[in-house]
């Protein structure tokens, strides 16, 4: 079975007739995904629905509801945007696909429509259409069971579900009940019970007849009473539906308000005092790197403004010391030169030694020594001494300018760094603070999460009572039932049984023994493929070695490594949920059903690792085509990725301010353009 397309007109969100094409482009099944996104709210959920509905009417939500109640709901999902002053006054979902039988492919349509009519009830009406023309070879009264007899609902529970059905089959509690309901689905066990049901009556009425008076009239209160509790059982399962219902959209209803908690803030409101002192320590530690830094550059740090300056502050200080020393020099040479003079001219011993040509060579050797002298050497020539300093304070200053200042510009970049990370750390501090909402804005929703936790416990308080009227019912109605089997088998024995009460009899044992064959044969089928989808999900190796499920009471049981039994309360909340994604893999496997598979809220709430063996393994692998209905944040930008190479195409449905239209293209990508394009 591959799906063509779904038509929808004023369905619950959806004005007019939309028709979304859900055909695998190119008929390639090497990409047999077809993705389609939208927000919470959007209508994801109303397509699974609406391809449910189009099957099998009143039955898609099980055997139980009545009739009265599904009219009512499907008067509440005819179509009212905001802008219209009233509902719609016809709806309808049509769901074209192709079926293969005995070799040959047929294309069918099944549409169903709804007017409302008086009070809160509606008028459905069927049509069927085979390769474009109506089914006449079936009578239109029987075209409902024809097309059971194509998707059975059962089955079609194991291939079109949502979140919900994979939290039943996770919670240990429903588990079994679940389980049960699904493999007896799955295996038309419903029916063989129907039968045993059928022939104890068949076997009551006869016995009545043919029984004594006394046992007669037994027969008859018990049938009676049986009755009277079946009515009643009805009735509280009735009730049970209705507040499951309830307690879904309740969940429902606080998921979206956790959501608006988190939008306005109440995780940074309940930090507000753990920022106010992460404030108060940015502050005191940027005030002390602050000081910090202000008492380096008390010291040589101008200098660092001026790098050049002092450069050329060294090198006069250089040529000062050279003339200065040259001029202490010049200094003493002149005084030593006077002092030769005066002894040359002062001592008449030397005048006896000296003639007049000595003396005159003398005193020219001595003018043109002291003509050296006088002379300034080049490299000190126009040096002007203009600072004057001491040898002490002039090396003093070439260390402030060569070794000091540079040491002190790396300290204050750590320091400046520092400053600059904690005036960003302060920055965000505040931001966070300035994005705290005040306790009067988020009053309001807390208080309405409040009262919807409390009702959801009340609802959860009501459900358990239900499941306790629901199993002492049962076990009235099983006393009954046992002493009405009792009493059939006593008049079967006397001598007044017929050979009807006889076959009717053995009917009921044989199909008694086939039940359990079956159920025994197939949930040992139903182990070994549950088991291997497990290994393939979940992220440990060797975590579950052997699943085993009793044919009788549908519990299941995980054993480790050693042959141990690993107890369910002990799994993680995302190993729960790919055990029971497994259980529905393997049933669906089991089933050898070629159908489609739709999956609502596919992911839920994962964690990012058993998300990804999810899209890498089992959507890929599910089916030949896989319809998933998902919102941005489960099928994020990276899983939509991994998902591409598996994708036909996408589907986006994009809010109109009160009514939904699906469009080409997912969340991140333009209209019309193929999501492996």
């Amino acid at each position: 079975m591959r799906l063509n397309r779904l038509v929808l007109r004023n369905f619950g969100l959806f004005r007019g007739e939309q028709s979304l094409d859900l055909r695998l482009r190119d008929g390639d099944e090497h990409r047999p995904i077809v993705l389609v996104g939208g927000h919470n709210g959007a209508g994801k959920t109303t397509l699974l629905e609406a391809v449910r509905i189009c099957l099998h009417g009143r039955l898609a939500f099980g055997s139980r509801v009545t009739d009265v109640a599904y009219q009512r709901y499907l008067r509440g999902r005819l179509h009212r945007a905001v802008d219209l002053r009233s509902a719609a006054t016809y709806a309808s979902v049509g769901l074209e696909f192709e079926y293969s039988h005995l070799g040959r492919t047929s294309r069918y349509f099944v549409q169903r429509a709804w007017e409302p009519r008086g009070g809160a009830g509606v008028k459905e009406t069927l049509r069927v259409l085979r390769n474009d023309e109506p089914l006449d070879e079936v009578d239109s009264e029987l075209w409902s069971d024809f097309v059971r007899t194509l998707v059975p609902p059962g089955v079609a529970q194991l291939f079109f579900f949502d979140g919900e059905k994979i939290k039943r089959l996770a919670e240990e509690e429903t588990e079994a009940i679940a389980l049960g309901e699904s493999i007896k689905a799955l295996l038309g066990l419903d029916l063989v019970e129907r039968l045993q049901a059928d022939l104890d009556v068949f076997s009551a009425k006869h016995t009545r007849r043919t029984a004594r008076a006394k046992t007669a009239r037994r027969l008859v209160e018990l049938d009676r009473e049986i009755k009277g509790l079946n009515a009643e059982q009805e009735k509280n399962e009735e009730a049970a539906a209705v507040m499951s219902e309830e307690s879904a959209e309740l969940e429902a209803q606080i998921f979206a308000v956790e959501e608006r908690l988190a939008q306005g803030g109440e995780s940074l409101a309940a930090r507000r005092s753990d920022l106010r002192q992460e404030e108060a320590n940015l502050l005191a530690e940027l005030g002390a790197t602050e000081k910090t830094a202000r008492e380096l550059l008390d010291g040589a740090a101008p200098f660092l403004l001026c790098r050049r300056t002092g450069s050329r502050l060294i090198r006069q200080l250089e040529l000062e010391r050279a003339r200065q020393v040259w001029e202490v020099g010049q200094a003493r040479a002149e005084e030593a030169i006077r002092t030769v003079r005066v002894r040359l001219t002062a001592e008449k011993k030397c005048r006896d030694h000296l003639d007049d040509r000595a003396s005159a060579w003398v005193e020219q050797t001595i003018g043109e020594v002291e003509s050296e002298m006088a002379t300034t050497p080049e490299h000190i020539r126009g040096v002007h001494i203009l600072h004057g300093l001491s040898e002490l304070d002039r090396e003093a200053c070439v260390q402030t300018l060569q070794v000091l200042a540079p040491t002190l510009a790396r300290r204050f970049s750590l320091h400046a760094k520092k400053l600059v990370a904690l005036e960003g750390e302060l920055r965000e501090c505040r931001t966070q603070l300035n994005r705290v909402p005040d306790a009067a804005e988020l009053a309001p929703i807390v208080a309405e999460m409040s009262a919807l936790q409390e009702k959801q416990a009340k609802t959860a308080l009501a459900l358990t009572l239900v499941g306790d009227k629901r199993a002492t019912l049962q076990r009235e109605l099983s006393i009954r039932e046992r002493e009405c089997v009792r009493l059939v088998k006593e008049t079967i024995a006397s001598e007044q049984a017929s050979v009807r009460l006889t076959l009717a009899a053995q009917a009921r044992e044989a199909a008694a023994e086939y039940l359990r064959r079956l159920t025994v044969a197939k949930t040992t089928q139903l182990e070994g493929e549950a088991l291997d989808s497990l290994q393939l999900l979940s992220r440990k190796d060797d975590f579950v070695r052997r699943l085993s499920i009793n044919p009788e009471s549908f519990a299941v049981s995980l054993y480790d490594s050693k042959g141990e039994v690993i107890p369910k309360s002990s799994l993680s909340a995302g190993e729960k949920q790919m055990y029971a994604v497994s259980l529905l893999w393997g049933m669906a496997k089991v089933s050898g059903r070629p159908l489609p598979m739709i999956v609502d809220t596919p992911l839920g709430r994962l964690d990012s690792h058993h998300r990804t063996n999810l899209v890498k393994h089992y959507f890929p692998a599910a089916a030949h085509q896989v319809i998933l209905l998902s919102t941005d944040t489960e099928i994020d930008r990276n899983h939509y990725d991994q998902l591409r190479p598996q994708t036909s195409h996408a589907l986006r449905l994009a809010d109109r301010r009160g009514w939904t239209e699906a469009v080409d293209g997912y969340f991140w990508e333009e209209a019309d353009v193929n999501a492996i394009a």
